[in-house]
């Protein structure tokens, strides 16, 4: 009892960095939240899929309770004023029908995402960036909270199809370079803050997060990133040129058209979106 009064942070400590701030990748950001910067409110589209997101956290731990160590788990460095919560510590067990590579114990992340979102990861079979580094930080803050007493093998991000419940669990190892770059960029940033200095610590230019940034009107680099992509060649987004071409194909097929000949010859193997464009004579 001693121990746990002793061991609680105080409230009036300085604030820590939360693992999901750290893994955009903008230290500035971080630099931002750490100084109590205002973020405007959520509007209520954005505050209801928040909800949707909560709510598929909860229904999923629930169902994997039993499969599960602990849920929640805790986890605090303060040389790096870091701290946050893992969604979970999944066991497998040894099974027959267990690859034996998949035994052991797996820190659990669960993410919801919209169909288009999914399907682009269903395809590549790759996490998001920005999930990488989150699980990196799962990864290392794990380990040196517990003093290595839960032996991780790596962590599972569970994503979730918001609009179809479609699930897809992908796997991350740990990357003892990625961790190492991040926690150095850190230590710079926590320095300079000190030194009463902002970090030079920023996402690039073509970076889709500027848009969605909260602190865009206070942030320098975030506005020239946003004047630099206003001044490039619009593309449609594929999924957008995908649909398009769909329906192109449909509308040939139901006039009947012929204007290629019944001797042309098609492209073999996989097309691009542009050779199917080129097909069709769109541009």
């Amino acid at each position: 009892m001693e121990w746990l009064k002793n061991s609680s942070r105080k409230p009036e400590q300085e604030p820590y960095i939360k693992p999901s701030s750290l893994a955009k990748g903008c230290l500035l950001y971080v630099a931002f939240e750490l100084q109590g910067k205002p973020k405007p409110p959520f509007d209520a589209r954005v505050d209801r899929i928040l909800s949707v997101g909560t709510d598929s956290h909860r229904r999923l731990q629930r169902a994997l309770s039993r499969a599960c160590l602990a849920q929640e788990v805790f986890f605090e460095i303060p040389e790096y004023r870091i701290h946050g919560f893992c969604d979970g510590i999944l066991h497998i067990p040894t099974d027959p029908t267990v690859e034996e590579s998949a035994v052991g114990f797996w820190a659990l992340e669960f993410k919801t995402t919209a169909s288009g979102e999914f399907d682009k990861l269903k395809a590549s079979k790759v996490p998001k960036d920005e999930h990488v580094r989150q699980a990196q930080i799962y990864l290392w803050g794990i380990e040196a909270y517990y003093h290595g007493t839960i032996p991780l093998k790596g962590v599972i991000i569970y994503y979730e199809n918001r609009d179809t419940l479609e699930h897809l669990a992908l796997t991350i190892y740990p990357d003892p370079e990625m961790i190492a770059d991040l926690l150095a960029r850190v230590k710079a940033m926590l320095e300079g803050l000190a030194a009463g200095q902002l970090p030079d610590d920023f996402l690039p230019q073509e970076h889709w997060a500027h848009s969605y940034c909260p602190y865009l009107d206070i942030c320098e680099p975030g506005q020239q990133a946003m004047k630099w992509q206003a001044a490039q060649p619009k593309q449609l987004p594929e999924k957008v040129l995908a649909d398009i071409i769909a329906k192109r194909i449909v509308a040939k097929q139901a006039q009947g058209d012929t204007t290629k000949g019944p001797g042309a010859k098609k492209k073999q193997g996989q097309r691009s979106l542009s050779d199917l464009a080129n097909d069709l004579d769109w541009g």
